[in-house]
């Protein structure tokens, strides 16, 4: 669990924006709160201070090592991740709650939220908090009992640190519910709009490109090509990106999606067994592999059909200049990338691609040419990653590229690619005058930590680097270890 701000706010935002229900419900503990600490005496206090100073690590230890024995916390959290910053987060944490005095109680309970709304957002369950939150107690009850303390001062001093952390833990649960609320909203509003979002388009490009892969295929049987068709599984394709990333998320438990998944299996088993097969072997009547092949394209292809055809076109969520996806669903399409790279062990990268001088260009040929510079990048952007990838209207200038599977080096190329691209295709902004448009890309790669904003915010420092270097450039964020 986090217990720290782990830094995952992105330049220029504060902790969390304080709502209405959140105030109010400070209020409400603080109708506790305040009086408890007040009836503290100053031995008490000794006590909560001598524990907080000397059983704080052991007690973050204590904490992991009891959540770290249900597998779907473990999924969430790495062991080196909790060895190297979250166990220090909760220790201090820890000597937070039992040493703040009461001018600093208020700053204590707003940070509440903030972990709270970091838990809703990596994916952590309340009731893990709770679970971890009563070996802590615990602890601290045997800490206090064993000290060599008055029995009138043990029982204060349990009474009250049961009291502050039930009450922090009750603010992060009800951060978690408000935050969950949201998300779960935006989650079912952005699913609905993946699915309505060009029915006929999407489908048209999905069968395409497992027609192209099926083609691919064929041509290397038949040329009893084994070389290159390493790393040309159905699995590894654009179409198997595609199914493995947006598919899922298109279509979520729909019966055509298990049988889809095990047809790819299966053609992967072919191929992999017909490439590792001597030239006597079964796999040498070609008719008969190239049959198979076929035949479970043929019924996948059928399968979606079947996903495709209930669905209608429903234009949403987009941004109204470039048709993008808006920031809105963020957040959904991050959880759901950092959750699949941290389950499957896989890379996954997040690039700021930002106009460089775009004020000037809005300066000098005016707000309607910017619109149409803007829409411009979109569209080259749009047609040059992989459908399997996703791309966002970051905001003014900005777009976000999602880039699924893929580590630093192969981001690179892709990335640069985009940048030159950009930057060799003129732009028109009136009769018979074109421009030069170039771009500064920051990008950053995920290092294992659950919250997604760490990523959100390394590409942004790597975007203010690539700008400061001179822009038209693209610069990878080096991990400081902060």
């Amino acid at each position: 669990m986090i217990f720290g701000p782990e830094n995952t706010l992105t330049p220029g935002e504060r902790f969390i924006q304080m709502k209405d229900e959140s105030q109010k419900y400070i209020s409400i503990i603080f109708k506790e709160w305040l009086p408890l600490y007040d009836s503290l005496t100053l031995e008490v206090k000794a006590v909560l201070k001598n524990i907080a100073e000397q059983q704080a690590e052991a007690l973050a230890t204590r904490f992991y090592d009891f959540i770290f024995q249900d597998p779907d916390i473990a999924r969430h959290l790495t062991y080196d991740l909790v060895q190297e910053r979250l166990s220090s987060s909760l220790a201090g944490w820890v000597r937070d709650i039992l040493m703040s005095e009461k001018e600093n109680l208020q700053a204590l309970a707003e940070r509440q939220y903030l972990i709270g709304s970091i838990h809703s957002r990596i994916g952590i369950p309340a009731e893990a908090v709770l679970r971890g939150a009563r070996q802590l107690k615990a602890g601290l009850i045997e800490n206090i009992r064993d000290s060599e303390t008055n029995r009138e001062t043990s029982v204060a001093a349990i009474y009250y640190a049961i009291m502050a952390i039930n009450m922090a833990v009750e603010m992060m649960c009800h951060a978690y519910t408000l935050s969950h609320y949201r998300a779960t909203k935006n989650e079912e509003a952005y699913r609905l709009y993946s699915l309505m979002d060009n029915v006929p388009l999407e489908y048209g490009k999905q069968q395409a490109s497992l027609s192209g892969w099926e083609n691919t295929a064929i041509f290397n049987i038949v040329s009893d090509n084994k070389t290159d068709i390493n790393g040309a599984l159905l699995s590894e394709s654009e179409f198997g990106l595609w199914f493995r990333h947006k598919c899922v998320r298109y279509f979520n438990k729909n019966p055509q999606m298990q049988e889809i998944a095990d047809l790819i299996s299966k053609v992967d088993a072919l191929l992999s067994a017909w490439k590792s097969s001597a030239d006597d072997s079964e796999y040498k009547n070609t008719q008969s592999l190239l049959q198979g092949i076929h035949i479970h394209c043929q019924q996948i292809g059928s399968q979606l059909g079947v996903l495709f055809s209930s669905l209608s076109q429903m234009q949403s969520g987009k941004d109204t200049l470039t048709s993008l996806l808006n920031r809105r669903y963020l957040p959904v399409v991050l959880k759901h990338e950092v959750t699949l790279a941290m389950e499957y062990e896989l890379p996954m990268t997040v690039a700021i691609i930002d106009i460089d001088h775009f004020k000037e260009i809005n300066d000098s040929w005016g707000h309607m040419v910017g619109d149409r510079a803007i829409k411009h990048v979109a569209e080259l952007l749009s047609d040059n990653i992989r459908s399997s990838d996703y791309i966002f209207r970051y905001g003014g200038e900005e777009f976000l590229l999602v880039l699924v599977e893929t580590g630093a080096a192969e981001a690179f190329t892709i990335l640069e690619r985009l940048r030159k691209k950009i930057s060799q295709l003129a732009f028109s902004v009136g009769a018979e005058t074109e421009i030069s448009i170039t771009a500064s890309i920051g990008y950053a790669v995920h290092t294992g930590h659950p919250d997604y904003n760490l990523l959100l915010s390394a590409a942004d420092s790597a975007l203010y680097v690539a700008k400061r270097d001179g822009r038209n450039c693209v610069k990878m964020h080096e991990d400081d270890g902060n």
